[in-house]
């Protein structure tokens, strides 16, 4: 069995382990620029919370999550410490940072992250295709700048590979589970952030532009929501206009899977497990959970 501990590092350097777990939760979605661990533990000796600086959640030598220290506390209750704590992993700081606005030219994702990515514990793939400009609206994240590139670049928005990685290629991974002991699996709908049409101003004050989606049709929904000018996309309104149809669409007809373990997947990995839903669907979100249960890892994919 792979071993499972959490590291903390401290503001001097120094690390400390912690094995003694009573839960753990960590989730990792396609669409959000982080991964979020919320732990109970039982360290073996005093930890200062305030020299805590980052929390890293190891299942062998594969480290899942990296980030700060969001909230910790600890309770002494019976002679017992108890340690809990929220992290979200250090790719927040993406939608927590603001690019200077204005026309970006001739851009890539490499150009991007050497400009304003905020630490250097952010890497990014290497060698993605250049746009000719991105028009970076006022008030915009990184994040959300790094997403128009990738709409106009690929066709899709960005995600977070591994720990810390900014991706927009797909991943050309596979991963066969299917030895691994299945507790459930079936399929999910999810209508609720879904859209129907979407208008947005013109240049004239006029809303000018629209874009429909058959996806929400059949049943029987009506939501039509109305965007101001988004000079981000003036260049090519459709493709803007059908990314927020195709956001709001997210993970809204999925594949799920429960199983006992974890394989190493990571987000659009291709899973491989004949005679189920999931077999050669891409993952777009990973919940694992450690307890007095085990280790269980819950997939959802497209």
């Amino acid at each position: 069995m792979a071993d499972r501990y959490i590291r903390f590092e401290h503001t001097g350097g120094e690390t400390t382990d912690i094995r003694s777990i009573i839960t753990v939760r960590l989730v990792k979605d396609r669409y959000t620029p982080y991964s979020e661990l919320t732990a109970s533990l039982m360290p073996e000796e005093n930890v200062t919370l305030s020299d805590i600086r980052r929390v890293a959640f190891y299942i062998g030598s594969k480290r899942l999550h990296y980030g700060p220290a969001d909230y910790v506390r600890t309770r002494v209750r019976g002679g017992r410490t108890v340690l809990e704590l929220i992290s979200r992993g250090v790719t927040l700081m993406l939608g927590q940072n603001e690019p200077e606005p204005g026309v970006w030219a001739k851009v890539s994702l490499t150009e991007i992250m050497k400009s304003y990515s905020p630490s250097s514990e952010i890497t990014y793939e290497s060698g993605t295709a250049a746009v000719n400009y991105v028009n970076i609206n006022e008030k915009s994240t990184l994040w959300e700048a790094i997403g128009v590139y990738a709409v106009k670049a690929y066709g899709r928005r960005a995600y977070i590979k591994g720990d810390s990685q900014v991706a927009v290629s797909l991943s050309s991974s596979s991963v066969d589970i299917s030895r691994c002991t299945k507790i459930e699996y079936g399929s999910q709908l999810d209508t609720r952030l879904m859209l129907s049409k979407i208008y947005m101003k013109n240049v004239d004050g006029d809303y000018g532009y629209s874009y429909s989606s058959s996806g929400i049709v059949p049943f029987g929904i009506v939501r039509e929501k109305y965007y101001g000018l988004d000079r981000q996309w003036l260049s090519n309104v459709n493709t803007g206009l059908k990314d927020r149809i195709d956001h709001a669409e997210r993970e809204h007809l999925v594949e799920h899977i429960t199983y006992e373990g974890y394989c190493g997947e990571d987000i659009t990995d291709r899973i491989m497990c004949s005679g189920t839903s999931v077999h050669r669907k891409r993952v777009s979100r990973i919940e694992i959970t450690l307890d007095n249960k085990g280790l269980r890892t819950k997939l959802l994919c497209e």
